[in-house]
């Protein structure tokens, strides 16, 4: 029923499922959307999500109705959110080639590199990666 905007932060997308385990579906950034599916289907989704701060998060939030107005009267708005919807899809599709056709150590590899590119930090060391992760 609502709309989220990452304004500066990281948070992690998860869902549990019946069986108790935890999943993580997205590693979000700051200016990433999530709550989107309802405003896009019309409808409440049945689909729910934990989001959980990585670092100190500030977000902006809004009805989806009010979005869904602001993109009927504002192209620019429903551009923006396509933007911010394709990085989602773009995201998902390279955790996919990542988690598959590889062996461990390389799908290790090629998740650091994801993170480094959308969570590091270049100093004179390296790319240090503020998250905690498991």
């Amino acid at each position: 029923e609502r709309v989220y905007l990452i304004r500066r932060g990281a948070v992690r997308l998860s869902r549990v499922y019946e069986s108790g385990e935890e999943i993580t579906v997205a590693l979000l950034r700051e200016n990433s959307l999530f709550g989107v599916l309802s405003l896009l289907t019309g409808h409440r989704s049945d689909r729910f999500y934990h989001a959980i701060a990585f670092t100190r998060v500030e977000m902006v939030t809004a009805p989806a109705a009010s979005v869904r107005a602001a993109i009927e009267a504002d192209t620019t708005v429903g551009l923006r959110l396509l933007q911010g919807l394709s990085s989602r899809i773009l995201q998902t599709e390279t955790m996919i080639e990542t988690l598959t056709h590889r062996d461990m150590s390389s799908r290790l590899v090629s998740f650091l590199l994801v993170l480094c590119r959308d969570f590091g930090v270049p100093d004179e060391l390296g790319i240090p990666i503020d998250l905690r992760l498991s």
